[in-house]
């Protein structure tokens, strides 16, 4: 397990702010344009190649401190709120990540303790759907933030589920929030805002669904997690990303198969072959959780 990431100040200041925003525009669009992470972490340690020390960001090309100024402009305008790494109010479970996002832009409420994560196909049987959606909502009974992507079916089944169980949710997704994708999750985005969940992303406002933005905002579904249930899913899949990631973090992982059909058995089959615990339940989920982890 790769050691935390630990910022180098206690707080952000309003230039430090700008500044971690530039970073993270400058870090997304090398990312985009040669498919590498620049700030990837590597080594034992897990130290960082570009890290934020004394004080000093980083150095990345003035046009990017404009474009940061520019987006701050937009997020306002639009009624998006934006936090950076080391601020107060910034998760402390996402910090645990090994590389965590520099910036959040968020609306609604970032959650406060760790959640459950819940990922699954976008193609589930109505029994695998109706399943996750009753696990998400007794789960939220508990009082479990349930953490997804929003994306087509599981993810939303997820999300309806804890809405249902009158729950707290947290969709953490791959698009600006000015952004809804799927376009017909619009409602269900506005249900879990007005439920009192939020919506999460590490994109500026304008940022399209381009396929390599799911992958790389997967690793913030995990850092805002105890651990992940993994709904039915194929072998090669956005799941199992967000299963390798979870592991690769020390979460622990959990299976609900209920429901799966053909090639999305694949992914749970493979992992309770290499011994993750299979689950039916609200109370087999904090069971394999364990209650201190999920509490803290």
């Amino acid at each position: 397990m790769r050691e935390p990431f630990v910022p180098s100040r206690p707080t952000a200041g309003p230039a430090d702010i700008a500044g971690l925003l530039a970073l993270s525009l400058w870090r997304l669009d090398r990312i985009a344009l040669s498919g590498r992470d620049p700030l990837a972490f590597s080594g034992e340690k897990g130290e960082s190649r570009f890290p934020l020390s004394s004080g000093q960001l980083a150095p990345v090309p003035d046009s990017f401190g404009e474009m940061a100024l520019r987006v701050l402009d937009k997020a306002k305008e639009q009624g998006i709120m934006m936090i950076a790494i080391g601020e107060p109010d910034y998760p402390e479970i996402l910090t645990r990540l090994s590389d965590p996002p520099l910036v959040l832009f968020f609306q609604g409420v970032l959650p406060i303790r760790p959640g459950i994560a819940m990922a699954g196909t976008r193609r589930p049987t109505v029994e695998a759907r109706r399943g996750f959606e009753n696990l998400a909502r007794d789960l939220a009974v508990f009082g479990l933030p349930i953490v997804s992507g929003l994306a087509a079916g599981l993810d939303g089944a997820a999300h309806r589920g804890a809405l249902s169980g009158r729950g707290t949710t947290v969709a953490v997704v791959g698009t600006g929030l000015d952004i809804v994708y799927p376009s017909y999750h619009r409602d269900l985005a506005a249900s879990i805002l007005s439920g009192g969940g939020g919506v999460v992303s590490e994109f500026p406002p304008g940022s399209q669904p381009e396929g390599w933005h799911f992958p790389f905002r997967n690793r913030i579904i995990v850092g805002l997690s105890a651990g992940l249930v993994a709904g039915p899913h194929r072998r090669a899949s956005g799941t199992s990303i967000t299963v390798r990631r979870a592991l690769e973090e020390g979460r622990e992982v959990v299976v609900y198969d209920g429901g799966a059909w053909k090639d999305t058995g694949e992914g749970p089959g493979i992992l309770l072959e290499q011994g993750a615990k299979k689950v039916f339940s609200a109370e087999d989920v904090i069971l394999a959780l364990g209650e201190s982890e999920i509490g803290r």
